[in-house]
Parts: C-alpha cells; structure tokens; sequence
C-alpha cells in the first residue's frame, strides 16, 4: 500500500468514515511501516487535544461593542464629501486664480506703456541671450585655434564611435542560422 493511501485512510478513520475492510487494510499497514505508525500516533494525539480544549466563546456584549465601534454611515459619508470637495477645490482653485488675475491684471497689462516696457525688457534679454552665446562661439573658435590637436582628438574619438555603432548594429541585427523545416 503506497503511504498517501495510508495517509487517505488516516483521515478517514479520524472522520469516523473509515469501512471495516479499510480499517483493517489501515491496522496492517501502521504494523508494518514504523514511520506511518508514528505518523497515525502523532496525529491522534492532536485530534484527542484538540477535542479536549473547551471551546471558548466571545464575551456576551462582544457584537453590541464591536458595532459601537464603527464609524457611523453619515459621519463616513461627511468625511468622503469634505475630501472630495477639497480634491475637486485644489484642482479647480489654480484656475480660478488665473482668471481672478486675468480679470484684475487685464486692464493694467493692455496700457501702452507696460505693453512697450515689457517688449523692451524681451528685447534686452535677448540681446544679453545673443551676446552670451556669440562669446561662447568666439572662445570655442580660438580653442580650436590655438588647440587644433583636441579637434583631431574629437576627430578620431567620432570616428571610433562610428565604426563600433556599426560593428553592433551588424552583430545586434545579424539574421540567425535559417531551421530546415
């Protein structure tokens, strides 16, 4: 008898479901097989403890209590709304901020002068924009100048980078062997 049958049996008996044959196919087995015998005192040991411990009960008042203590359905519906209507306030507030400022702001920002001074004040900013970058293109023309091997240097750096893009592209993207069907 293979022991998952024993096992089977094993339940069976402690169901009290357990048929006379099998009941003696069950009583061979635990004589012959010392693990299973074992087995079978191991777990008639905890089925006798578990029918000797008296089963306990929750106190008298344990519902009554434990319902005290849940939120109320209307403060938790309250409490939903306030958060909703914060979330739907945060995202609504910025936009009414805009339009408040576009109301108020409006008429000061269409006078002619601001409108003049603001396009000035553009004006210079990108004059400064301009003059920043045409001396950064100025010191890099007299680094070349002055450094021509640093441009062969990046020369033969993009040229490597070139070559071992390819080189991958090639492996990467290289058709495997063809399976003869």
């Amino acid at each position: 008898m293979e022991h998952e049958e024993t096992y089977l049996l094993m339940m069976d008996a402690l169901d009290g479901e357990l048929a006379e044959d099998g009941r003696v196919e069950l009583e061979a087995h635990l004589r012959a097989c010392p693990p299973c015998l074992q087995e079978w005192q191991a777990v008639m040991a905890v089925h006798t403890l578990l029918q000797t411990t008296p089963a306990l009960s929750p106190a008298v008042d344990f519902a009554q209590r434990t319902l005290a203590r849940l939120p109320n359905r209307r403060v938790r519906i309250w409490t939903m709304a306030a958060i909703y209507a914060l979330l739907l306030l945060g995202g609504i507030l910025p936009i009414l901020l805009g339009v408040w400022l576009a109301f108020v702001l409006g008429p000061v920002l269409s006078e002619p002068t601001i409108l003049s001074s603001i396009s000035q004040s553009i004006g210079h900013a990108l004059q400064v924009m301009g003059t920043v970058v045409a001396a950064l293109l100025a010191g890099l023309g007299e680094m070349i100048v002055q450094q021509p091997a640093i441009v062969g240097w990046l020369l033969v750096l993009l040229g490597i980078i070139s070559i071992w893009g390819g080189v991958s592209r090639q492996l990467i993207f290289q058709p495997g062997p063809q399976q003869i069907s």
